[in-house]
């Protein structure tokens, strides 16, 4: 494998995952509740295809180029721990103190459960 076809499956992979995370977020993060259910989805959607594709190529065999489109690219770029951050931020400061909370723990604590399930599968 060389390093250009490397670096296109990581491109293409992180183009995907970038344009569906926009997607959720520009389409689901404004809504009646104010919440970021957009990030939390794509998140939590990133955690389990993870756990998927780290399976995956545990148990069967699968190539390098693979392993980097998917993970390094598509999961990478469709989860977003700076936008995360910055919702909990804009909820802090706006003394929204149990939603930031709430949505801390169970952004950490579902997207760890979906992981670990996603991974067991294979």
């Amino acid at each position: 494998m060389n390093y250009i076809s490397t670096i296109l499956a990581v491109l293409v992979g992180g183009a995907i995952g970038a344009m569906l995370r926009y997607c959720l977020s520009s389409t689901l993060d404004k809504n009646r509740f104010d919440l970021p259910f957009g990030t939390f989805l794509a998140n939590m959607l990133a955690s389990f295809m993870l756990g998927l594709f780290l399976g995956l190529a545990r148990s069967e065999p699968t190539s390098e180029l693979f392993v980097y489109f998917t993970q390094s690219g598509f999961c990478a770029t469709l989860s977003t721990f700076s936008s995360l951050a910055f919702q909990i931020a804009e909820m802090l400061r706006e003394k929204r103190y149990e939603e930031a909370f709430a949505y801390s723990l169970t952004t950490f604590l579902l997207g760890m459960l979906l992981f670990s399930l996603a991974l067991k599968i294979f």
